[in-house]
């Protein structure tokens, strides 16, 4: 259970080898290498078993680091459950490496990333929690998303220029929790139509975004047993009954969305 902080140091590389055979309940390499080093340096984990891997830079350190293509080449040959990247800068074009050597780990956590759009996801991809928290995009990326076939969790939180909800999630049949809060996002028509065969849907958290529309469309997403649309200004509660065919919602969060009840069956269908 031995956690190993070799983080603000000045690691100009590992050793091949230096790490096989060792096990380890976290190792966190934060501002650890000295600049374009840490490509290199990660090659000698190779026949590591951790637990948690944080990989990344502090954001106030000077020593920046781009994304650049096979920067994360040398975790094939690392065994993970939990692997955390953050506060990297800018992406190439071409960032379809950043899940080649990570893709069969259990969760994986991006962290304050210059992260515009997902990166190709592998075939087969094992990853069932998936948390992309202050990264670049401009819409909910669902249709990259779709392809984590194992994911159970996925947030997306905390994204500034977080603003559309365009694309759809599609055939993820064992997603049970989506956090989509403290974004900026406007879009109507929620919620069937972003949510395509995802029939194991139960936490839903749209909270503290800028403006969604209800429209009482809730047939995809039935099986919800949390529903949080605080601090987020809503259209359609209030005026008929939107939450009609959410029999099995136990809990509700409307608070702070400007909801002015009007109708006497706002709530009816809520017999959970």
């Amino acid at each position: 259970n031995l956690t190993l902080v070799l983080s603000l140091n000045n690691i100009k590389s590992i050793e091949p080898g230096a790490f096989a055979g060792i096990h380890l309940a976290e190792l966190a390499l934060r501002s650890a290498f000295e600049s374009s080093m840490m490509q290199t340096s990660l090659q000698g984990l190779a026949g590591l078993q951790v637990s948690r891997l944080i990989v990344g830079v502090f954001n106030d350190d000077d020593r920046e680091q781009d994304f650049e293509k096979g920067l994360l080449d040398g975790l094939c040959q690392v065994q993970m459950e939990e692997f955390v990247l953050i506060c990297l800068g800018d992406f190439e074009d071409d960032t379809d490496t950043l899940f080649d050597c990570v893709g069969n780990v259990s969760t994986i956590r991006l962290v304050d990333l210059g992260l515009e759009q997902i990166s190709q996801v592998p075939v087969g991809s094992k990853v069932k929690q998936l948390e992309c928290k202050k990264c670049g995009f401009d819409d909910v990326p669902a249709m990259k998303l779709s392809l984590f076939k194992e994911l159970r969790v996925l947030r997306i939180t905390k994204n500034r220029s977080l603003k559309t909800f365009e694309q759809k999630f599609e055939g993820l049949s064992n997603l049970e929790v989506i956090d989509l809060s403290e974004n900026r996002l406007t879009f109507s028509r929620c919620c069937s139509r972003q949510f395509q065969n995802c029939p194991n849907l139960k936490h839903l958290n749209l909270s503290f975004n800028s403006y969604i529309r209800l429209t009482g469309d809730f047939n995809n997403v039935e099986n919800l047993l949390y529903l949080d649309l605080q601090h987020t200004t809503l259209f359609g509660p209030g005026s008929y009954p939107v939450f009609l065919s959410l029999q099995r919602l136990i809990y509700l969060d409307i608070s702070h969305t400007k909801t002015e009840v009007k109708f006497q069956c706002t709530f009816c269908g809520l017999n959970s």
